[in-house]
């Protein structure tokens, strides 16, 4: 079994990639970050790399073009909000969240997006 590489990152087109050698296929293996979907490509040197990505990112674009899908990732913003509680609460609400392995705020989240899935 073959220790992993270290990632790096290469711009193709303005979208970034991270690279890995696939000691298996003897060939650089580069993924699209930031896309909705899978997009990647293989080369067996980094001066293919370029070329070959620039093929996957625009065979992807026309792919997403034709089926009507947004090719990038969207990102949120995040908002926030005071929340005003009694101080007991506060005490279970730790206690909840630690129990389930998590920090206050994400535990806070699920409860609210699991509540709203069913208002």
């Amino acid at each position: 079994m073959s220790k992993p590489s270290t990632p790096n990152t290469i711009d193709i087109a303005g979208q970034p990639a991270i690279i890995n050698y696939v000691p298996e296929l003897g060939a650089f293996r580069g993924k699209f970050l930031g896309l909705s979907g899978y997009c990647d490509f293989v080369s067996d040197s980094i001066q293919g790399l370029q070329k070959e990505g620039e093929i996957s990112l625009r065979e992807y674009l026309e792919d997403c073009s034709a089926a009507g899908i947004e090719p990038y990732a969207r990102q949120e913003k995040v908002k926030t909000f005071t929340l005003r509680y009694p101080e007991s609460f506060g005490e279970r609400l730790n206690q909840a969240a630690a129990e389930h392995e998590t920090s206050v705020n994400t535990f806070i989240i699920e409860t609210l997006n699991e509540r709203m899935k069913h208002a």
